[in-house]
């Protein structure tokens, strides 16, 4: 397994978390945030053990997340750049977004037109190492629940990341295979 010294570059909880908070709140009245902002409190995963959404204000718009499915499309290679040993393989990865809140609505219709500005093209290159896959999914209105608690309408919309998932391990490649053998080898003919 890698080491704590590996890179990882692809989708991942971590990276699609920092991708959809810097497309709704990277820019703030002109200002640049970064992970620091108490704004990143409005990007989590789907699962019980991060806020309740509907605790926290139900004024705002939270964005909720999960990677339903990521599948590798090709057999890895192993590349080398600038002296250093990557892995690297082509996948795509299933997301489900759901928006709740005051603009989740809105907020869900404008991803489907996000999808040829330049800034977001960026994003999730830059932090995904991906493109978005030109599908025009539906926006799926869902009655949900957080935690027993009374239930909100939520906007689902899904979506696919087509990807390089590259792992820098610290492995070297296995070039070739020495037998040493003892004794005599006989080789026979198939025909």
């Amino acid at each position: 397994m890698a080491d704590s010294t590996s890179k990882y570059l692809g989708v991942s909880f971590d990276n699609l978390r920092k991708a959809l908070f810097l497309l709704y709140f990277g820019h703030r009245n002109g200002e640049c945030n970064d992970f620091d902002s108490h704004l990143y409190q409005y990007v989590i995963p789907m699962q019980g053990n991060f806020d309740d959404p509907l605790q926290l204000n139900e004024k705002d718009t939270y964005i909720l997340y999960w990677i339903e499915r990521d599948e590798a499309l090709t057999q890895d290679d192993y590349i080398v750049d600038d002296g250093k040993g990557y892995n690297r393989q082509k996948c795509v990865a299933n997301i489900l977004i759901r928006f709740a809140g005051k603009e989740a609505e809105t907020w869900a219709k404008a991803l489907r037109h996000l999808a040829k500005r330049n800034n977001v093209t960026k994003i999730w290159s830059g932090v995904c190492n991906a493109e978005r896959l030109p599908y025009v999914y539906p926006v799926i209105p869902r009655r949900v629940d957080y935690f027993g608690k009374n239930s909100q309408i939520a906007f689902d919309v899904r979506m696919k990341l087509h990807y390089d998932e590259v792992i820098s391990t610290g492995w070297q490649p296995l070039e070739g295979i020495d037998f040493t053998v003892e004794g005599n080898v006989t080789v026979e003919d198939s025909n």
